[in-house]
């Protein structure tokens, strides 16, 4: 087989080597024949293209002329009909239906004749067709009143579109125009309405005949046929008499219109049709002849180009052959000089052994090599053996034996022991059969010393880098272990737990794992942490860490993501182990803990979200816990919450609030509503409270308890303030040039709004006088702190004239502190203290107490939530000075308030 495919090789390399020599004058030779043959062809292809062109021509002038002449004999019948009706300027039924009777028994083609006079069908042959078209007018559709207009203005008939028939045949409509009167002078009648069915228009024209001859799919359908040459050919016809409403082909494809057709108008009356010819397959195809003309090119190529390979494929053969004995002839002078500078330069000594006697035949260097005096005669069979090292000697002579037993590759290496030190020799070699049938094995030896010492340093190097390799894994392994766990309580960290919610999220779906987070934030932990120091917040920590490892399951994740969180993760929580675990870790936290002689004590909120199965997003589930966390904290703390639907409904509420109060401040949308305020004595308006109020896009007019908490979560309640402060200022403007005077309008202020630096900026620039801007304290419980930008403002706010009111007194928010450290103008009593005042003694006197301290310190009495006159009248005797309330009147628009003032609004209105 080697042999073989050596030959088939050689073989296939003489080839090559016979043909690269004719290749060039073989390329002139061919690219000379491809010229002729391409011009020749190019010139047939033409030929063919030409004659295909002329075949499709005459046969389109044959279909024109021959659907011409169908259609004119079809109208050409309608003709009498139409002179009788003109003649008569009317027809009665029994003779417009033996008429139309006659012409369509001698015209099969015509489907349908109708009158209609005025252009509405009034009459109809068949009777059948009376019920579905009769009271039909000719200009419902775009393409009727076309037909029918070109009918009456060339005054012949006109052919319309094309419609489909009841028995789902097709025909086209014909409308002759009738004129009353001779000569059709005196004004248009109305129409003679025919359908001749579009098979008719093709029977015996060349579209038949030729699918009768087998060329065609049948005379509707307009498939391929057959011209003079036989060519088959794709045909389509549309109507093209209304220039800027080109229809569809009507008969055959429209992708026939955009193949580079031959076309052929036919003027038919009343319109125009277009014939769209194109041979099947197109202009561009191959001629008949092609592959004849092909293969006698092919031919005349091999005539040709056979001799040309000859002739120059044996000069070439015996040019390299010439070459080639050269170019061996210097190889081996090369050879010979570098193979002599090789052994000359080399550290290796040549040996052989004769395997009969044993004998050694050295080279200088072999000697030296053996630290022995060069020309001292061959060792002899065993006299190299006193050089060799005792511990070598054994192996080496046992991979002499095994060479000779074996007759294969000789190798040893032993050391020679000189009075300088070890050296340590290589010895390679193989047998050799000489011509005189002696075996011997020739081979060669160096000193490898250099080589033992360095293998011996790559191995120590080997064990050292070992050695630190180890090191560097285990260092690899601690920084690992502090990437993923906390350093201060040893649990895992955030990126642990990523981690873990990863590994959970590429389980296989089909085995379903449960799956909850306690998110824990630690109460009271930031006060422990600014009290006694970090070192305290530290110990607090780790306390809460071993409590949490205490109590969760083994198989549990507990991880410390950041502060005083941390994470609990929970695979396949049973019923109610999740509720169970919770008050645990609550109960624990809240023991105090000692440090350093203080008993620390905190508590732990805990929100709990859990996963509905293996399609769960681990990731959101973290979100959902921190929801839940967020809501436990709302409600008190120390206790625990799991997450729903409902507060993700009212998570997802919230944010939309919170996205809809910003879009309204940029629109404008909130605005101040008005409640009056009465005196208690007389009264008459004494003043009224601005009241926020949102005019929301979808929801109308909003109060403050829809959004009042989400805008304090997004703290833009000042700029809320701010709004109704400047919009109260605009509309206290409007009533002042409406002749209006209002003694004092109230704003709330928030103790945001009450710390910002540039209020007292912003109030300077404000126009009103003093007493008539009074601003409520709404959160005055931060009034008893020391804050001085608070305590600043309100120094300014009283020297610009502005008055203070305090709101909601009474409830626990503010303080006879307060009282004494701002001296407010009023106080406004709670709704919650007035309105079970009356029949009740004890809140009468708790408000008449709350009137006292006013009055001893010289401060106004507002009592809001009055309900009703009962209210009013018992707030009046415990000596109130001002009355608010839906007993007077709700808080109202701007508008609203400058009609009932223009009104003299009073109590008794």
């Amino acid at each position: 087989m080697t042999w073989f495919g050596d030959s088939v090789r050689a073989k296939a390399a003489i080839a090559g080597r016979f043909t690269r020599s004719s290749i060039v004058p073989s390329l002139f030779a061919i690219f000379a024949l491809l010229a002729i043959g391409y011009v020749y062809q190019t010139q047939n292809s033409a030929n063919f293209r030409q004659a295909l062109k002329s075949d499709v021509e005459s046969t389109l002038s044959l279909v024109a002329a021959q659907i011409q002449a169908n259609i004119e004999s079809n109208t050409a019948a309608l003709s009498g009909l139409a002179n009788d009706v003109s003649l008569d300027g009317s027809i009665s039924p029994a003779r417009f239906e033996a008429i139309a009777t006659r012409i369509m028994r001698r015209n099969p083609g015509i489907r349908r004749i109708g009158l209609a006079p005025g252009g509405v069908l009034t009459r109809v042959m068949p009777a059948r067709e009376q019920a579905r078209i009769v009271g039909t007018r000719l200009d419902t559709f775009y393409s009727q009143r076309t037909a029918s207009r070109r009918a009456q203005t060339h005054g012949r008939a006109a052919l319309g579109s094309r419609i489909i028939l009841p028995d789902g045949t097709a025909g086209f409509d014909v409308y002759l125009p009738v004129f009353s009167g001779r000569g059709g002078s005196s004004g248009l009648w109305g129409f003679v309405e025919a359908v001749i069915d579009e098979e008719a228009i093709q029977l015996g024209t060349t579209l038949t005949a030729l699918s009768q001859r087998g060329n065609a799919a049948s005379p509707v359908s307009a498939g391929p046929v057959s011209a003079g040459r036989n060519t088959p050919i794709m045909l389509a016809i549309r109507d093209i008499s209304d220039p800027d409403n080109i229809g569809d082909a009507f008969i055959g494809q429209n992708a026939t219109f955009q193949a580079e057709p031959v076309l052929q108008d036919v003027a038919l009356p009343g319109g125009t049709w277009q014939i769209a010819g194109v041979p099947v397959g197109g202009f561009d195809q191959t001629p008949d002849n092609a592959h004849r003309i092909g293969l006698i090119l092919l031919l005349c190529g091999i005539v040709v180009i056979v001799p040309i390979v000859l002739t120059f494929g044996l000069m070439g053969e015996r040019r390299r052959a010439v070459a080639a004995l050269d170019r061996r002839n210097r190889e081996f002078v090369a050879m010979s000089q570098r193979l002599n500078l090789a052994l000359e330069c080399s550290r290796f000594g040549v040996w052989e052994i004769d395997l009969a006697t044993r004998q050694r035949s050295w080279d200088d260097r072999m000697y030296h090599l053996h630290g022995l005096a060069t020309g001292g005669g061959a060792p002899g069979a065993d006299g190299w053996k006193i050089h060799v090292h005792p511990d070598d000697l054994d192996e080496a002579e046992d991979a002499l034996t095994e060479t000779v037993m074996f007759l294969g590759r000789y190798q040893s290496d032993y050391r020679v022991v000189l009075p300088t030190g070890i050296r340590h020799i290589r010895h390679i070699g193989a047998v050799n059969l000489g011509p005189d049938h002696r075996k011997t094995v020739t081979g060669i030896s160096w000193d490898i010393t250099e080589d033992v010492h360095l293998t011996a340093a790559l191995r120590e190097a080997k064990a050292l880098a070992e050695a630190r390799t180890a090191e560097l894994a285990a260092a690899k392994d601690r920084i690992e272990h502090n990437a993923l766990h906390d350093p201060l309580t040893g649990l895992g960290n955030r990126r642990m737990l990523d981690a873990a919610l990863a590994a959970l999220s590429e389980r296989d779906t089909n085995a379903a794992t449960d799956v909850a987070l306690l998110h824990l934030d630690l109460d009271r932990f930031k006060q422990i942490n600014d009290t006694l120091g970090h070192a305290a917040g530290d110990a607090m920590l780790v306390h809460a860490s071993q409590v949490l490892q205490s109590e969760a399951g083994e198989g549990d994740l507990v991880a410390r993501i950041g502060g005083d969180e941390f994470i609990v993760l929970v695979e396949n929580p049973a019923s109610g182990e999740l509720e169970a675990l919770s008050e645990r870790i609550i109960a624990r936290m809240r023991q105090p803990v000692d440090f350093e002689g203080f008993a620390c004590r905190f508590g732990v909120s805990i929100g709990i979200a859990v996963s509905d199965g293996a399609d769960a997003d681990l990731r959101r589930l973290l979100v959902n816990a921190d929801i839940a966390l967020y809501r436990a904290k709302e409600k008190g703390r120390n206790r625990f919450e799991f997450f729903s639907e409902a507060l993700q409904c009212e998570i997802v509420n919230n944010k939309r609030i919170a996205d809809e109060i910003l879009e309204g401040i940029e629109n404008d949308e909130f605005t101040a509503w008005y409640q009056p305020q009465f005196d208690a004595e007389t009264l008459t308006l004494c003043g009224v409270e601005a009241l926020i109020r949102w005019n929301h896009p979808r929801e109308g007019v909003l109060t403050p308890d829809r959004f009042l908490s989400i805008a304090e979560d997004l703290n833009v309640v000042a700029t809320l303030d701010r709004i109704v402060m400047e919009r109260a200022l605009i509309d206290l403007m409007t009533w002042t040039a409406a002749g209006i005077s209002m003694p004092r309008i109230s704003v709330n202020v928030s103790a945001r709004r009450l710390s910002d630096e540039t209020l007292l900026a912003t109030l300077a620039g404000l126009s009103f006088r003093p007493g008539q801007l009074c601003f409520e304290l709404v959160e005055a419980i931060f009034l008893d702190g020391d804050d001085e930008m608070i305590t600043a403002n309100i120094a300014g706010i009283l020297a610009l004239g502005i008055d203070i009111e305090l709101d909601d007194f009474g409830t626990g928010h503010t303080s006879i502190v307060s009282l004494l450290k701002i001296k407010p103008k009023r106080l406004k009593i709670d709704r919650q203290l007035v309105s079970p005042i009356i029949g009740s003694p004890r809140e009468q006197a708790l408000v008449r107490a709350i009137i006292d301290i006013g009055r001893s310190l010289g401060i106004g009495i507002v009592a809001e939530g009055v309900e009703t006159l009962a209210h009013a009248e018992m707030l009046a005797v415990l000596g109130c000075d001002i009355l608010q309330g839906y007993a007077f009147s709700k808080p109202v628009t701007a508008e609203d308030l400058k009609r009932a003032a223009v009104l003299q609004w009073e109590l008794a209105s």
